[in-house]
């Protein structure tokens, strides 16, 4: 049985139960219990109580309950006093201006959430409300037959995200391919924004290379993000004018995938040269914890993808500080460096670099000074 945050729980083999707060993998979550702590459980030991119900976020998050047996919903309003709760899978935005300027809209986001190691482990799908509106959303997936399954909905307050689900890598594939639509709510605003129908899509494999994953100004985790809409190009329903204009219908856009700033920017020393210290204290702030192997696969990663990098940017010379040290990095980039056969190696400058560093030089068969 797969779990999700915000299920309800029972255990199995013991009294009491609670709610899901984390999902660590398909085989294990967090519990909190009613005291509040977090309990680490094995799925196999819990059962769901109930089915999540969201009733759209609650409509903007007034209490909100049906009466089944008179068949009617009552909304009540919180005293101002009242402080308003969210379910456990919303958790406000944190605004890092430093890491980008990501223009305001609604974005999706597959997390790793394993930051360390990009490639494998849980993915944690987002849908991100970095707007001043509350919103309403719908989320639909389409399943191989062409059908559509409606996976989601509820409501979002501004600058908040909302955990959609915590998917393993062999799931990439069904969430590849979805719909998403937006109600923009505001108690008083010059104009009524259009709803929103994005059709988002990516290829799967997409998200088997670390560097699709992208700093955000909004998020603290590398994430893969889709733009499903940008609030500054919604166009109005009504306006706050005499001659006020209405859509005649909404239209259809596509999401786009955000397309993430090239990693070897900050090394350019010239507009188609750059130099890159791979010394592991210049990646990493505390590296002390970490074993040999940890670093010399951090230093080979970030190699890849400045190698990468500078290749989708059309630079034609890196030169990258390797040290002199037991040889071994050195040996295994020149080791990936034999896969391409667009480059080729040679010592660098031994008066500017000294014996530990090397040129790739770069050739690009399509490019045009």
């Amino acid at each position: 049985m797969k779990f999700k945050i915000g299920d309800k729980v029972k255990f199995l083999n013991e009294h009491g139960g609670g709610v899901v707060s984390k999902v660590i993998s398909s085989n294990l979550v967090h519990v909190r219990i009613e005291d509040g702590f977090e309990i680490p459980t094995l799925t196999s030991e819990l059962v769901k109580t109930e089915e999540p119900s969201h009733q759209a976020g609650a409509m903007f998050v007034d209490k909100f309950y049906a009466n089944t047996f008179e068949e009617k919903a009552v909304v009540e309003k919180p005293d101002e006093d009242d402080e308003i709760m969210y379910d456990d899978r919303c958790s406000p935005l944190e605004i890092f201006r430093a890491k980008g300027d990501d223009k305001k809209g609604i974005y999706m986001a597959w997390v790793p959430q394993d930051q360390k190691w990009l490639l494998t482990g849980l993915l944690d799908v987002y849908l991100i409300n970095y707007t001043d509106y509350d919103i309403l959303f719908s989320l639909f997936l389409r399943k191989p037959n062409g059908a559509w399954e409606g996976v989601d909905y509820d409501a979002v307050k501004p600058n908040t995200k909302i955990l959609l689900d915590s998917i393993e890598r062999e799931e990439i594939e069904r969430w590849s391919y979805g719909l998403v639509q937006i109600l923009y709510h505001k108690d008083l605003s010059s104009k009524v924004l259009s709803p929103v129908n994005a059709v988002f899509s990516f290829k799967p494999a997409k998200l088997y290379r670390e560097n699709v994953y992208r700093d955000t100004s909004f998020i603290s985790e590398r994430a893969f993000l889709l733009k499903v809409n940008e609030i500054d190009l919604q166009p109005a329903a009504a306006e706050s004018e005499l001659n006020e204009k209405f859509d005649e219908e909404i239209e259809l856009k596509n999401a786009k995938p955000v397309k993430p700033e090239e990693v070897i920017n900050k090394h350019q020393t010239s507009p188609r040269e750059a130099v890159v210290d791979l010394h592991i204290g210049e990646l990493v702030d505390d590296y002390a914890k970490m074993s040999n192997v940890e670093m010399l696969n951090y230093q080979l990663n970030y190699f890849v993808r400045c190698l990468e990098s500078a290749i989708r940017a059309y630079l034609t010379k890196v030169t990258f500080i390797h040290g002199v040290g037991d040889g071994v990095l050195k040996s295994k980039m020149l080791e990936i460096l034999d896969q391409y056969d667009n480059v080729k190696t040679r010592d660098a400058s031994l008066k500017n670099f000294g014996y530990g560093a090397t040129e790739v030089l770069i050739w690009h068969h399509n490019f045009v000074e």
